[in-house]
């Protein structure tokens, strides 16, 4: 069984900008905010990895992937 601590859930925490500025070659900061604002349509929503605090949007990084790598054209 592995551990978790405060600080390793709080280290896959981060905000759209980071996450656009991380990952240049992925995603710009109007697709990450394009993405947030559509979560309900497009799936993301219902993963968990939107966090809204105080009107205040976070991300949890593992969630998200999760969510990006199981996206595929049609």
């Amino acid at each position: 069984m592995t551990e978790t601590t405060p600080q390793t859930i709080l280290d896959d925490v981060c905000l759209p900008e980071t996450l656009a500025k991380e990952y240049p070659d992925l995603f710009t900061k109007g697709q990450i905010n394009w993405l947030i604002k559509t979560r309900h349509k497009n799936g993301l929503a219902e993963t968990g990895a939107i966090l809204k605090i105080s009107r205040k949007i976070y991300i949890k990084k593992t969630l998200f992937f999760d969510w990006f790598i199981r996206q595929k054209a049609a």
